[in-house]
């Protein structure tokens, strides 16, 4: 970042750095709040350098949302490879990791996280990066369905169970309503036992016998 004449600055990358600024303002302000000419200001460029950048601040959150797909991405996968073959264990890791990183990037996960309204959902790239997020999860429901660790029946429904479980704990957790688990090791231990709990209600169900009257002859 060079600086030019009259105290303005020239950005080898102003899209990337208009990013990394809202990210950091979104750790002490709501994305409603957001202001582009604000950021262009903080980065020292003209009030429509940002523009060229982002038409709207829904776009711009998009970008934050992506780049928070991203460093979930880099929490997550390497506790999924830890977990090994076992489906049920890479569901738990994948809830562990959805908690904890909404634990230690509270401004990132309520940006992906966000209402429709908010950010622009249609963007190409956030699709794809929520596309990608939800990948983990459905291999391993579909890899316990078919060795029988899983109950059967549509594999999104039980996606919805894990998911609307952990989000809100997550929520709570980021709302300071836990607080005696507001730090990264005590939420991994939360969702871990939460998790676990989970998985035991969607294992299948053992066959119950038939009423006397009803038993084959």
């Amino acid at each position: 970042m060079r600086r030019k004449k009259g105290g303005t600055y020239h950005h080898g990358d102003l899209r990337k750095a208009l990013v990394d600024a809202a990210m950091r303002a979104l750790e002490h302000q709501r994305a409603e709040d957001l202001s582009l000419r604000a950021l262009g200001r903080e980065l020292g460029v003209s009030p429509r350098a940002p523009y060229r950048h982002f038409e709207t601040k829904e776009e711009l959150l998009a970008a934050v949302a992506v780049e928070g797909f991203r460093a979930f991405g880099e929490l997550l996968t390497p506790r999924v490879v830890a977990a090994g073959a076992d489906p049920i264990a890479r569901l738990r890791a994948i809830a562990e990791a959805y908690v904890v990183f909404a634990v230690e990037r509270p401004a990132a996960f309520r940006v992906m996280m966000a209402p429709y309204a908010t950010v622009k959902e249609s963007a190409p790239d956030l699709l794809q990066a929520r596309a990608e997020s939800h990948r983990a999860t459905m291999d391993a429901i579909a890899e316990g369905q078919a060795a029988g660790i899983l109950r059967g029946g549509d594999p999104m429904q039980l996606a919805l169970v894990l998911w609307s479980s952990m989000h809100g704990l997550a929520v709570l957790l980021t709302q300071g309503q836990l607080g005696r688990y507001d730090r990264p090791v005590e939420a991994a231990q939360l969702a871990n036992l939460a998790s676990g709990l989970l998985m035991e209600g969607l294992r299948p169900r053992p066959a119950e016998p038939l009423p006397a009257d009803e038993s084959p002859a």
